[in-house]
């Protein structure tokens, strides 16, 4: 060997060395926890977020880049509040791949990781500002260097995650809630490859409503093509879903098969899939119900659908009913405008036991499809339905053509023709006939329906946006004639009502039933208008002519603008409004009403069963009241009402009669208590009275009541909530009859005679407190006395006054002593 390239090698050796022992000199020496504040000030300035790191960073650098983080936390941007924090992080990464604008990762291990994400309605989210341009670039390079070349490639040799937990709330999405990773496993994750995934973890959501435990295996592959989209695939894949959620309890759900997305295409493959299902829902227990599918093809870009051997089949129970049901397509076949596949088939049936055992069976069937890629159309699709539960029976067929649109995803009912029958020993047969069409996609819905339901013509159409949380809906419909009578079953022959049967029993206090809950929270499902209108409405025992109604619904309250039609002899129109809230005893409800030349016994006697006022005129009222029952309603009751009536009268007693009876019942000096009778009533030409109402009571002070001979006033109260009367009328005798008792009636004239109700709605009792007429009448006799003997002994004075006295003359006898006329008056006057 030549002496130079020996003394070369050697110095190249020496050389070598010097190298190898600077470069483990440099990282022996390298400590990164001396730039922990330089990095923590670089989060601040660039990020404006507080990093906080608790414990020591571990670096190493060759033969592969290793940091190992440990006591991490990140703020939110701009704010204390916590967004990020780890326990502990491992991340190696290859170095000489790095070279090669390869990212080969050998390891990546964490546990003890908390994550805060939030997106608003917009589509801000909280991690916006870490992803923005130029995150990449931390050291400042321009855009133009730091992205210039060929992209990383991606090569992961394994992830091990460990108590993981995201705290997740995105309005986009409408989730909200927690998911936890207990553990996650992979193997390699590179482009093309194929590795083995194990996931364990939990779902803790309040929307959608999910509790359960989230298992997952099988082998994951992912494509990672520099210039489009991610793509995953997954085989052998086990999926399982325990716990309860979607409205469902006990929900077990398994999944299997292999499932593939194309990120550049959008299409997504599935074959032998299998979805088993178990839960409860709405009484309703499944068990090992499936859904498979041979294999499915969805390929929007090439406008192609392939799909083999799709089988439903649900088996549960209701009760002591057996539940079951199938549905089968065996093969369809869409490749743009071509489009072939056979006719759909299922089946579906509840069977009980008993003799009075519920049995109902479904069938379904079509004939094949035609249309396009664009327009699926499954034409004759027919629904008959037949059922029984002891006496009740249902027959009923449906047929219309169904049109699919795959993308998006919409379907349509045309030429929709119903037939349905029930027979209800207890009810009135019902028979529904529809025809007419609808639609709906997963952003909006509508529909048009002609029918006649019990030989009752109507229509209705409308529309629903359900592209917001909460649904809004446009609905109208019109009946030409609507009697709910049809639909409810009849008293039985010589049934009493209830109250009825009470007003033969005398009571102080009336019975009291159990109290109705309210709960308006249903007002919540859905928004918006609403517009109904009946040519004749009859809902016993209301009759309605022109019935019309107009309503909006919003958040939860409900606003009648218009609730108006004929009835009672009149006309009527009212506003209302009923408001949900999450505290039952909050919800309100309010009513305005303005009612003219209604027959105000007919009305009375239908909205509260309260037959003690006759007459026609005007009744106005404007209240409102809250609670979460019946009886809350009616004791928090306020507001104001009038009315002001012609040709009426009061049953219960006949004032005239009574007042005839006068000269006995004085005489007894006692008080004289009158049970109401519904055969007895006292005539007015005219009533007119207000109320005040507060808390369930109605004060009245202006009571106006007038006859040919009578005049009443009077004050008292109506206890809405006890159901209770307590009033003083007033009445005054102002003219009598010729007739019989004409007479003994003259002698009161004048007169107040107080008349005490008092006692429940239905069974008021009349006390005439004859007492007090008693000392009026003592008072206006002395009175009349009084006035009549004052009459005589006036005109005996100036009787006296104007009397001739004789002339004195001369020779004449002398005068006798002159009497003094006035002094001789007052001394009869006063019996001197």
């Amino acid at each position: 060997m030549p002496v130079w390239l020996r003394r070369s090698l050697i110095a190249l050796a020496v050389l070598l060395a010097l190298l190898v022992a600077g470069g483990a000199l440099l990282v022996a020496s390298f400590d990164p926890n001396r730039y922990k504040g330089l990095l923590i000030d670089w989060v601040r300035e660039n990020k404006q977020r507080t990093l906080v790191i608790d414990g020591p960073i571990g670096l190493s650098v060759f033969p592969r880049l290793e940091l190992t983080l440990q006591g991490v936390t990140l703020s939110e941007h701009e704010g204390p509040e916590p967004f990020a924090s780890l326990k502990e992080a491992q991340l190696a990464v290859q170095v000489m791949p790095l070279l090669k604008r390869e990212l080969a990762i050998d390891r990546v291990a964490a546990s003890g990781v908390r994550v805060i994400y939030t997106r608003n309605a917009k589509g801000e989210s909280n991690i916006d500002d870490l992803l923005a341009a130029g995150a990449a670039n931390p050291a400042g390079a321009p855009a133009s260097e730091a992205q210039e070349g060929a992209p990383l490639r991606f090569d992961v040799s394994g992830i091990e995650l460990s108590d993981l937990q995201a705290d997740v709330k995105d309005e986009v999405l409408g989730i909200e809630g927690r998911f936890v990773v207990q553990t996650l496993e992979t193997g390699r994750l590179a482009d093309g490859v194929e590795s083995p995934v194990e996931f364990v973890g939990r779902a803790q959501l309040k929307q959608p409503t999910l509790d359960a435990a989230i298992d997952l295996s099988g082998q994951l592959a992912l494509a990672l093509p520099a210039d489009a989209p991610a793509s995953i695939g997954f085989t052998d894949l086990e999926l399982s879903l325990v716990g309860q959620g979607f409205e469902v309890e006990k929900l077990d759900a398994r999944l299997t098969g292999a499932l593939a997305y194309d990120g550049k295409s959008g299409a997504v493959r599935a074959d032998d899939l299998q979805l088993l299902i178990s839960g409860e829902r709405l009484g309703m227990a499944l068990q090992d119900s499936a859904l498979r599918m041979a294999s499915l093809v969805f390929d929007p870009a090439r406008r192609a659908i392939a799909l083999k051997a799709l089988d439903l089949e649900l088996a549960g129970r209701s009760g002591d009913n057996t539940i079951a049901a199938m549905l089968a397509w065996p093969s369809l076949e869409v490749t743009g405008d071509a489009l072939k596949g056979s006719a759909l088939k299922g089946s579906a049936s509840l069977t009980g036991s008993g003799p009075d055992a519920q049995k109902l069976q479904l069938g379904f069937e079509s004939q094949a499809p035609s249309g396009s890629f664009e327009r699926i159309r499954v034409p004759g699709v027919k629904v008959t339905v037949n059922g029984s539960g002891g006496a009740r029976t249902v027959r009923g067929e449906a047929s219309t053509d169904l049109t699919v649109a795959p993308q998006p995803l919409a379907a349509a009912l045309e030429a929709l023709k119903l037939q349905l029958a029930f027979t209800d020993p207890a009810l009135p047969p019902m028979n529904l006939a529809l025809q007419g069409q609808a639609k709906a996609g997963a952003q909006d819905a509508s529909w048009a329906f002609d029918g006649t339901i019990n030989e009752q013509k109507f229509n209705t159409t409308g529309k629903a946006d359900l592209s917001k949380d909460v649904p809004n809906v446009q609905a109208q419909a019109r009946f030409a004639a609507l009697d709910l009578t049809r639909f409810v079953a009849k008293p039985a022959a010589g049934s009493k009502p209830a109250k009825q049967a009470r007003k033969s029993e005398k009571s102080d206090k009336p019975e009291k039933a159990g109290d109705t809950p309210i709960d308006l929270s249903g007002l919540r499902a859905i928004d918006g208008n609403f517009q109904f209108r009946a040519g004749t409405l009859v809902y016993p025992p209301y009759r309605v002519a022109d019935a019309a109604l107009d309503a909006t619904l919003s958040a939860g309250t409900l606003r009648v603008s218009q609730l108006a039609g004929r009835a009672w002899g009149g006309r009527f129109n009212a506003q209302a409004s009923a408001q949900a809230a999450k505290d039952l005893a909050a919800q309100r409800v309010t009513l305005k009403l303005d009612a003219s030349d209604v027959d105000i016994a007919a009305l009375l006697g239908d909205v509260a069963d309260l037959r003690k006022l006759e007459g026609k005129g005007r009744v106005t009222a404007d209240v409102a009241t809250r609670g979460a029952s019946v009886e809350q309603f009616k004791q928090q009751l306020g507001g104001t009402a009038a009315m002001r009536l012609t040709d009426g009268a009061v049953r219960g007693i006949n004032l005239a009669q009574v007042l005839r009876q006068w000269k006995s019942a004085v005489t007894l000096n006692k008080d004289a208590v009158q049970a109401s009778s519904a055969e007895e009533k006292t005539d007015f030409s005219e009533i007119s009275a207000s109320f005040d109402i507060q808390n369930g009571v109605a004060r009245n002070k202006d009571l106006s009541a007038k006859s040919p001979f009578l005049r009443v006033g009077g004050e008292g109260l109506v206890d809405i909530g006890k159901s209770r009367v307590d009033y003083l009328a007033k009445a005054t005798v102002t003219a009598t009859s010729e007739g019989q008792g004409g007479a003994d009636l003259a002698a009161l004239r004048g007169v107040t005679v107080p008349v005490q109700l008092v006692g429940p709605f239905d069974a008021v009792d009349y006390k005439v407190q004859w007492s007090a007429v008693a000392a009026d009448l003592v008072g206006k006799r002395a009175k009349e006395a009084v006035t009549e003997k004052a009459k005589g002994a006036l005109g005996e004075v100036l009787k006296g006054l104007g009397g001739a006295t004789p002339a004195a003359g001369a020779g004449s006898a002398p005068a006798p002593a002159k009497k003094d006329p006035l002094k001789d008056g007052l001394n009869k006057l006063f019996g001197r």
